[in-house]
């Protein structure tokens, strides 16, 4: 390949690549603009679903306690769900669970355990659930079962109260830990310390948020949510209004960019390369003298 060949590519080269970096300032700075809403990580995460929860329906529980531990589990799943389709990410495991009742269908193995007893824990304190776990170190797998204890109040508990304690200690149960908000923009926060037992409440943007940080391997970190997610509680059955991931958009922007680039630097390259065979061809026919 002659020399004027080798420029135009060079060139074609270097200005795709201009082309390329000059998104990537707008990538860096998204990733890097934090909200001051956040929430603590533990040190595990599980690898494997359906998770095998095993509830203990006991002297202390009623009947009704049962569908409360399934609307509880429910709303985590409906919560991922929305989270992953109204922002594109797809990084979190769709969180699926299969349900035993200790009166209904009991199981030998499980991998969480809930159990109601008649009192605060211990009584006299004001702690109404405790999630108690173990994990590999090495694997940062969950030692099975993780054992969750809430209270009825010897069974006059409300079912909305059980409802919600099950929801906030299945979030431990899943990785988090405590949020540092009482509030979201439309409701409580489910995972704040001393969260409502009252009212409705579901999982938030940050709760999902910082389970696809813990699920992409930051252990024991503290999440703070991006500034470009609303804080908001991911009601049940709604998909949240709101923006679309822009950091996720750029990405995907970068990536057209490289391609396209990469398609005209190989058009480029090819329009010379014919240029010169054709050139070549012309100067080897041969030249016939004038009589």
């Amino acid at each position: 390949m002659n020399r004027p060949v080798k420029r135009e590519i060079l060139r074609a080269f270097f200005l795709s690549t201009i082309l390329c970096v000059s998104a990537l300032p707008l990538t860096l700075r998204s990733a890097h603009a934090d909200s001051p809403y956040s929430i603590a990580l533990t040190e595990f995460r599980w690898t494997s679903f359906p998770l095998k929860v095993y509830v203990e329906m006991n002297q202390y529980s009623i009947s009704d306690y049962a569908q409360s531990v399934r609307e509880a589990l429910d709303n985590w799943a409906k919560s991922v769900w929305n989270y992953s389709q109204t922002y594109h990410d797809i990084s979190l495991p769709l969180l699926t669970y299969l349900l035993y009742l200790s009166n209904v269908n009991a199981t030998s193995t499980y991998d969480v355990h809930l159990a109601f007893v008649p009192d605060t824990i211990p009584p006299g304190t004001n702690v109404v659930g405790l999630t108690n776990y173990d994990w590999n170190a090495s694997t940062f797998e969950p030692i099975p079962p993780i054992n969750i204890t809430v209270t009825t109040f010897s069974h006059n508990a409300t079912n909305l109260y059980v409802k919600n304690v099950v929801m906030h200690e299945f979030g431990h149960a899943l990785g988090l830990g405590h949020a540092s908000q009482v509030n979201t923009s439309n409701g409580p926060e489910l995972m704040y310390y001393g969260s409502s037992k009252k009212q409705p409440i579901y999982p938030s943007t940050l709760d999902i948020y910082a389970l696809t940080r813990l699920y992409a391997g930051e252990y024991d970190h503290i999440i703070q949510l991006p500034q470009d997610i609303p804080y908001i509680m991911l009601s049940e059955g709604e998909i949240p209004t709101g923006q679309i991931n822009p950091q996720g958009n750029q990405n995907q922007y970068l990536l057209i960019l490289i391609a396209v680039s990469a398609a005209t630097i190989a058009g480029i390259t090819l329009i010379l390369v014919r240029k010169k065979r054709k050139h070549e061809e012309t100067a080897t026919q041969p030249q016939l003298l004038p009589p």
